[in-house]
């Protein structure tokens, strides 16, 4: 490496720090993989996920002086086959012939300042080259179509944490089929917004799919061959038994996609053709942990921001799995950032992390329980719990008992609806004159997919949709939205999800119906007259506001 080559390499870094892109901790840790590997820093950090490929770019542009390849400005139009250059070699250097311009060939490259891969280039194709900077996602997407090859991306692990991120850097180009298999896969399934993956060997074929919008949607059918390849690359990250195939197995790694981390919980299950495994994608870049950004109306949202200004009392979530419980959940975590209130989880399993609540995941296998962490948190001080889910009656009985005793406590259950929660706990064995004493509110919700603002039209509704209009007091719309179906949404006519719910705090006169153990219906008369909205009319308000459609309401429902 030259004299100049070294210095701008030194001057990136130093760009990278002084604009606080990346700390000194982060490059230090580098620089000891680095000198393993053989590559250089910057490449290394975005490998680890420490630096995003937006910003690794931008930085060689300063550097270099070298433009950013945009793939749909600027497509590959060079035909492989008329370049006397292996896509090994190119996979290697990680470049990619993209145009001719005269006698220059115009490339994109992963790192501009790799004169080893410039120079032989030059050399094998015997003329110019002229280089432009490709992100590294980018590059692998447009290499695998031009060559038919899926470059991988390497994984991240946390055991034996150096150990393991010299071999990721160094292995990266050298991965087999199974590796470069999830690696295209998982890249594909964070592009499309997928919640989870799920890998199903079947007697001829190993089928991929993706959960797009709460849709399980077919992504890929592979060979039989590739799934125990597959299955063991993922066993291997996650740091899972490679001989156990009998019984089913848990655990959680991270993968790197263009330059960031995304945590990733596994769940292997064996089967008569060999072991499925689902990836559960924990993306927080993809998750607004804001409760103004969830798609909850206005109400919902004012209630909940009520609830989180509550010194004491329990204030649940309710909903099927699926629903978006946690998230809502963690955004009223977020709402205790920078406060002086101490914050407290247990959770199954801790999906994010933050950094002003003490974390706690539960282990049955020892007995660290919901309950038992319950209890051992009231010796800590806390002014607000969270109980990742009210799964029993001692855990019930617990959080009742530290909501009533000066601590907000936030917690999930599964209930049809917000006022089914009263007798769900009763259920738990929880007296009526605690719950009248502690609970503080609930709200429930639901997902609903949202029509695709790319191919929205109007139409005049159905018989179903004006009936469901009158059912709960609307009037019927002149025209109502739906997706005609587009590139954009796969042809599907929606494209991503939203939020409807239902919410109250509990009014003077519901707690003294809860301690009489007023029924269902009387609570519901009550809830009205406090301006109690159902998560059916503020899912019609989102029909009326073209977001979604009535069928979609009515299935999250069950009208």
């Amino acid at each position: 490496m030259t004299t100049l080559v070294l210095k701008r390499r030194e001057a990136l870094l130093d760009d990278l720090l002084s604009r606080s892109v990346v700390d000194a901790a982060a490059v230090a840790r580098a620089e000891l993989v680095a000198v393993r590997t053989g590559q250089p820093v910057e490449q290394v950090l975005n490998q680890l996920g420490a630096l995003s490929d937006d910003d690794l770019v931008a930085a060689y542009a300063r550097v270099s002086g070298c433009a950013i390849w945009e793939p749909l400005a600027d497509p590959v139009t060079v035909n492989p086959a008329d370049l006397r250059v292996s896509a090994d070699f190119l996979r290697r250097g990680r470049i990619l012939p993209i145009r001719k311009q005269g006698a220059t060939l115009i490339c994109a490259a992963c790192d501009p300042l790799d004169e080893g891969v410039l120079s032989g280039l030059v050399f094998a194709v015997g003329g110019r080259v002229s280089l432009m900077i490709a992100r590294p996602a980018d590059w692998s997407r447009a290499f695998s179509q031009a060559y038919e090859a899926e470059a991988a991306i390497a994984p991240q692990a946390d055991e034996r944490r150096l150990e393991r991120e010299i071999d990721q850097v160094a292995d990266s180009g050298g991965e087999g089929g199974g590796a470069r298999l999830v690696a295209s896969v998982f890249e594909a399934a964070v592009a499309a917004g997928a919640s989870d993956i799920h890998f199903e060997p079947r007697r001829h074929d190993l089928r991929i799919r993706l959960r797009v919008d709460g849709q399980l949607i077919d992504h890929r059918l592979v060979s039989a061959d590739l799934a125990p390849a597959a299955v063991s690359r993922i066993k291997v990250i996650a740091n899972l038994n490679l001989g156990e195939r009998r019984l089913p197995q848990d655990g959680r790694t991270s993968f790197v996609v263009q330059g960031r981390s995304v945590d990733v919980r596994v769940a292997t299950s064996p089967t008569v053709f060999g072991e499925s495994v689902v990836l559960r994608i924990l993306d927080r870049a993809a998750v607004q942990l804001d409760l103004d950004r969830l798609g909850l109306g206005e109400e919902t949202v004012g209630v909940l921001r009520r609830a989180a200004r509550s010194p004491h009392g329990l204030f649940l979530i309710t909903g099927p799995t699926g629903s978006g419980k946690t998230t809502t959940l963690y955004a009223l975590l977020q709402t205790f950032a920078g406060s002086t209130r101490k914050v407290l989880s247990v959770e199954d399993p801790v999906e994010y992390h933050f950094d002003h609540v003490s974390q706690t995941q539960v282990a049955p296998n020892i007995g660290l329980t919901f309950a038992s962490a319950l209890r051992s948190f009231l010796r800590q001080d806390p002014d607000v719990i969270l109980v990742g889910e009210i799964r029993d009656p001692e855990t019930a009985a617990v959080a009742m008992q530290a909501a009533m005793t000066g601590h907000f406590v936030l917690a999930s259950v599964h209930a049809n609806d917000a006022l089914a929660v009263v007798p769900r706990l009763l259920d738990m064995g929880v007296e009526p004159f605690q719950l009248a004493a502690g609970l503080r509110g609930v709200a429930a919700q639901r997902l609903v997919r949202r029509i695709c603002e790319h191919c929205t039209d109007h139409r005049p509704p159905d018989e179903s949709e004006v009936m469901f209009a009158r059912s709960i007091g609307g009037t019927p719309p002149a025209k109502v939205a739906f997706g005609r179906g587009c590139p954009a949404c796969g042809g599907s006519g929606f494209h991503g999800r939203t939020a409807i719910g239902e919410a109250f705090l509990a009014s003077e006169p519901m707690l003294r119906a809860i301690a009489d153990r007023a029924s269902t219906g009387a609570l519901s008369g009550l809830a009205v007259e406090a301006g109690f909205r159902s998560m059916a009319v503020d899912g019609f308000d989102k029909v009326l506001a073209g977001l979604t459609t009535v069928d979609e309401v009515i299935a999250a429902v069950h009208v």
